[in-house]
């Protein structure tokens, strides 16, 4: 059989390779094309996508096929075409399948590569049995060199297809036409390579009815031309129209996307940054170069307020569920170092395939700021920085609650300036908000860590002391009371001030904020009627016959049948010696639920039902015995306070006599301090005076100036010594009137031949002053409160060795 041979028309060849160049270009847009469409869209295009492309393939195929020319006339079966058109439009829907595909890797490509490949060869092989007239025969080696080359140019289409499909700003010209030459030489190469595996022979069969003859190629090239140039030109140009338009909406959204002042950071499932805008750059301080591919939690964000979140582990496996669309705060971290703080959301992507989210961050610094203003302000005064009233209530409020679940006291104190109206009407009010400030720093100094201090408003302030005892509360408010003693320095102006304060206790002054409050503040005045400078504890308004009066009677009672009290020890000092010259015993009420209790809640009601009788006898007894003791190293006088009751009971004499007598105790040590209600009988309290006085007993006048005293008083009765009442003393320093009643009594008791004791002696000033007074004993907080018997023993040592002590 005579093998014939043909040539190959070098312009049809050119014509066949620009046919394989467009349908590369119409793979690469459509590949794209498809990648970005959803739904019905995205069929639509991978079906007229991959009947476009596999036309192409085609038409390319077919053109090659027509400029191989042999010296016999040539038919083509039209059944054969058809189906090889159907087989090459399957391939391309195969390698855009596989392209498109969301989850794809390396050995999928090659997969569908390879389907591709093999599908272009059966296309390339029926197509050359469509040929009739001829008998072909196929070199083995060639044969299968056209399919390798089939599946190579396949699988490299599909790469650059693969690379080129996440662009969204359409991919670089240049490389575009570079990868659309690749894969139109390859489609071509596999093509030539399988026409030079034929060997032609003439067939004696005669072509069958449904065939095509190429007597007249030249035309059908032009068609099957032409065809393909429009069907992959409508492509190519629609694809062109919707990329301009998707370029157009791109950049539109990229121009919003640049002008959001938030940051807008993308991240693939891994939690790496992919993508973000400006505002990253200027927020973070970082380049676009610095921050891409990196990980967004260890490169921006500080770990420890990510809380159980991590975008370091696959991101769609551990917090999707639960932080998707939700704003929550967490610290940024800049270049620099510096921590911030940022809202942040996080949203998906709608994307087939691995997830990839939106994380959205403000810079919220500024905002936390404004947040921190309003909430100073609405929560703190604006003058001294300490919490408002707002917030006193507030934080008693949660002070009451877990005092009720700890079953714990709380006490409020309610402090009002004395003669601050004064002091701010003639210093003005610039000075008066600097003597606020100084209050509000020295009140805070005196108070636990635990303890709250507010402005009330004007010159008012609450404190909150929170589990805590009345001693303790007897503690800070003398602590408060000595701290505000010493002059205010303000603009070179000395200005001294007082305090008066109530207090009232949880929960026996009250269970909620404004029983307390309203209590404190009762007490507060009460102090303030008593001569200010002081404190006062509530007492409730009640008459004999209230439940609240009966119950304290009734416990009264017990307790002195229980031996509840105690006596505490309040020294004397001799300002000229520096010594300890006696000791005023004061009683104490050691409670065993309410703890220890001062005289000024119990001692009004032991006056008024007539148990300060017996309470009175049980404290000079308990007070001679222990002084007793005391003697027999040093010889101290004896101060007991004696009540308007005691003194009017008629055994007073033989009582005293009797304790005197059972402790064996020189009366000249002992000196009764009475009050000058005694004067309302005068001439029974002189009598008794000097019957106490023939026994060796002194007497000293308390609160002396106070009440019913009087120079023809003082010369009738037969007193050793006077006590300048506290009230004078804590405004000696600035009261001119305070400072000459002082000077008054104290030449006065001279003049008589008395001595004078100043109690409530609290600083080095009125220390000084006394002294140049000639006023030669003292007591007060300034050397010792009352204490119990082991400490005033504990200080009788201490001033019996070290006579250097600072008074």
């Amino acid at each position: 059989m005579e093998h014939i041979h043909g040539t190959h028309d070098i312009k049809v060849v050119a014509l066949s390779f620009i046919i394989a160049f467009l349908a590369s270009l119409t793979a690469l847009d459509l590949a794209r094309r498809v990648n970005f469409s959803k739904g019905w869209k995205r069929n639509t295009w991978l079906f007229s996508g991959s009947t476009a492309m596999g036309f192409g393939i085609w038409a390319m195929h077919f053109i090659a096929m027509l400029a191989f020319k042999l010296p016999v006339p040539i038919h083509y079966n039209v059944h054969l075409v058809v189906i090889s058109i159907v087989v090459a439009i399957v391939a391309s829907l195969c390698g855009l399948y596989f392209i498109c595909h969301p989850k794809m890797n390396m050995a999928k490509l090659c997969i569908g590569g390879t389907f591709m490949g093999l599908g272009i060869s059966g296309m390339h092989y029926i197509g050359m049995a469509a040929m009739e007239g001829i008998h072909i025969m196929y070199h083995p080696y060639p044969f299968a060199l056209s399919i390798l080359i089939a599946i190579g140019a396949s699988i490299i289409a599909l790469m650059l297809a693969f690379q080129f499909r996440e662009a969204q700003k359409g991919i670089n010209n240049l490389a575009k036409y570079i990868s659309g030459g690749i894969m139109g030489v390859a489609i071509a190469g596999m093509h030539y390579t399988g026409m030079a595996a034929a060997t032609f022979t003439l067939s004696h069969l005669n072509p069958g009815n449904h065939t095509v003859a190429n007597h007249d190629s030249d035309t059908i090239v032009i068609f099957v031309a032409i065809s393909a140039v429009i069907i992959l030109g409508i492509v190519l140009v629609s694809s062109f129209i919707l990329d301009k338009r998707l370029d157009e909406e791109i950049a539109f959204k990229g121009a919003i996307l640049e002008s959001v002042l938030d940051c807008v950071i993308i991240i693939n499932h891994q939690g790496n940054i992919i993508e973000c805008n400006p505002a990253v750059e200027k927020i973070f301080e970082y380049s676009r170069q610095e921050i891409i591919e990196q990980n967004m939690e260890k490169k921006l964000f500080l770990h420890s307020s990510l809380s159980n979140m991590s975008f370091s582990t696959p991101f769609i496996q551990t917090n999707e569920k639960w932080m998707l669309n939700k704003r929550f705060e967490v610290t940024g971290v800049r270049k620099s170092g510096e921590e911030f703080p940022v809202e942040m959301t996080i949203t998906r992507i709608k994307k087939d395939g691995l997830p990839v989210y939106t994380v959205y961050a403000r810079d919220i610094t500024e905002f936390k700021n404004v947040e921190k203003t309003i909430k100073q302000m609405a929560y703190h005064d604006t003058l001294t920085g300490l919490p408002n009233r707002r917030m006193f209530h507030k934080k008693l409020e949660q002070s009451l609650i877990e005092a009720k679940e700890h079953h714990s006291t709380v006490a409020v104190a309610f402090l009002d300036l004395d003669r601050f109206k004064i002091i701010n009407d003639s210093m003005g009010h610039a000075l008066g908000d600097l003597l606020l400030c100084g209050v509000a720093n020295r009140l805070s100094g005196c108070l636990d860590a635990e303890d709250v201090v507010s402005r009330n408003g004007g010159d008012e302030f609450t404190i909150i002391l929170n589990d805590t005892s009345e001693q303790d509360v007897i503690d800070t408010a003398e602590r408060i009371i000595h701290s505000l003693l010493e002059p205010f320095n303000l603009e070179d102006h000395e200005v001294f001030v007082t305090t008066s304060i109530g207090i009232s206790m949880y929960p026996r002054d009250g269970k909620d904020s404004e029983t307390l409050i309203k209590n404190a503040d009762a007490a507060m005045y009460k102090t303030k009627e008593s001569g200010k400078n002081g404190f006062s504890f509530y007492q409730p308004a009640s008459g004999p016959g209230t439940p609240h009066q009966l119950q304290l009677e009734t416990e009264l009672r017990r307790a002195l049948e229980r031996n509840e009290f105690e006596v505490y020890y309040q020294p004397q000092f001799n300002t000229n010696t520096n010594e300890i010259i006696g000791v005023e015993a004061l009683v104490r009420w050691n409670h065993p639920e309410r703890g220890m209790i001062q005289p000024v809640h119990f001692i009004p009601l032991a006056e008024e039902t007539g148990l300060i009788v017996p309470l009175g006898n049980w404290v000079l007894r308990s007070a001679v015995i222990q002084c007793k003791k005391w003697q027999k190293s040093d010889s101290i006088q004896l101060s007991v306070n004696f009540s308007a009751l005691q003194f009017q009971n008629p055994t007073i004499i033989s009582v005293i006599k009797e304790i005197l007598d059972e402790a064996d105790f020189n009366p000249s040590l002992l000196t009764l301090e009475i009050t000058e209600s005694i004067a309302m009988d005068v001439d029974y309290s002189i009598e008794v005076l000097r019957n106490l006085k023939t026994m060796g007993i002194k007497i000293s006048m308390d609160d002396f100036g106070t009440k019913y005293s009087s120079l023809g008083f003082l010369k009738k009765m037969p007193i050793d010594h006077l006590k300048i009442d506290r009230s004078f003393m804590s405004n000696v320093m600035y009261d001119s009137d305070d400072a000459a009643i002082v000077k008054a009594i104290i030449s006065m008791a001279h003049s008589l031949n008395i001595n004078v004791i100043a109690e409530g002696v609290e600083d080095e000033n009125q220390l000084s002053f006394l002294k140049d007074l000639k006023c030669n004993e003292i007591q007060g907080f300034l050397l010792s409160p009352p204490v119990s018997v082991e400490n005033f023993e504990v200080l009788l040592q201490k001033y019996t060795t070290n006579m250097e002590n600072p008074l």
